[in-house]
């Protein structure tokens, strides 16, 4: 093993292997809308919608491996599994992001070889945050 990045669930993204390339969060509230006569419209916050955190990720598996992280993330997903999200830092210092659930999974290769297996190999992940510390993370 090299050294980790985060873990979901028991996929450990690490610097040789599946790499985490970018990582993305986004959110939306809800704010129905209500006319007002001879006024603007009223707007009255309801909720919160969901939270995503989207990761892109990179492997070469010929050179570095990486492919057993990813089938580990795509069981997740199939099997609808709730994972724990541990950020690490500097010193395998971990943080604990919370509950997610792996909502979208996505795959791309690249240089198809003789083999028939690509030389790059590129990921989509979005992570939908669930559970009681669905509204703590980031904020």
């Amino acid at each position: 093993m090299s050294i980790p990045l985060c873990a979901i669930g028991s996929a450990i993204l690490e610097v040789i292997g599946l790499n985490l390339q970018k990582v993305g969060y986004r959110s939306e509230t809800h704010w129905p809308e209500q006319a007002v006569f001879d006024d603007e419209p009223f707007y009255q916050p309801t909720g919160q919608g969901p939270r995503i955190i989207t990761l892109h990720l990179a492997a070469r598996p010929q050179v570095m491996g990486g492919m057993e992280n990813y089938a580990a993330l795509k069981a997740h997903h199939e099997d609808q599994d709730v994972v724990p999200y541990i950020r690490l830092a500097s010193g395998l210092v971990g943080e604990m992001m919370g509950e997610v659930a792996v909502h979208r999974l996505g795959h791309e290769e690249e240089k198809i070889a003789p083999d028939g297996i690509g030389r790059r190999h590129e990921f989509e992940v979005e992570l939908l945050i669930v559970g009681r510390t669905a509204g703590g993370l980031f904020g």
